[in-house]
C-alpha cells in the first residue's frame, strides 16, 4: 500500500511486521521493522546497494499521520526520520561527525 492510503491514525503495534521504501533522489532503502526495538534497513539502489544492517530505534506519532523514526547506525550516522502517512513524504535529518545534513524524499508502505 502506497503511503497515501495509510489509515489516519498510526499505532506502534500498527508497524510491526512492515517495510517502508525510503526514496530518495539518488539511493533507496528498505525498513523492515522486525520488532518493537529492531529494524534492519538495506540499501536496494544507488551507491552501494546491497549494503544491510539491524538497529535498534525509537518510535514516536507526532500527529494522527505522522510519526518519526530515529536510530543510529553501526557507523555513529544518526537518523531521524519524519514520515507523513497520508502524503508520502519524508524528511530525513542526519548527524555524524558533527556534520548535520537534511535529505527529502518520499516514502512508500507495505505489509512485510
Amino acid at each position: 500500500m502506497s503511503g497515501g492510503g495509510m489509515a489516519p491514525m498510526v499505532t506502534h503495534d500498527g508497524i510491526m511486521e512492515t517495510s517502508f521504501q525510503f526514496i530518495y533522489s539518488d539511493e533507496t532503502y528498505r525498513i523492515d521493522v522486525i520488532s518493537e526495538k529492531r529494524l534492519r534497513w538495506t540499501r536496494v539502489a544507488g551507491d552501494n546497494a546491497g549494503q544491510s544492517d539491524e538497529e535498534t530505534y525509537v518510535f514516536d506519532v507526532l500527529s494522527p499521520e505522522i510519526i518519526l523514526l530515529t536510530w543510529i547506525e553501526a557507523d555513529g550516522l544518526g537518523l531521524s526520520n519524519v514520515l507523513n502517512l497520508r502524503a508520502g513524504t519524508l524528511i530525513t535529518h542526519a548527524n555524524h561527525a558533527r556534520e548535520v545534513f537534511q535529505n527529502k524524499g518520499q516514502h512508500s508502505l507495505e505489509a512485510a
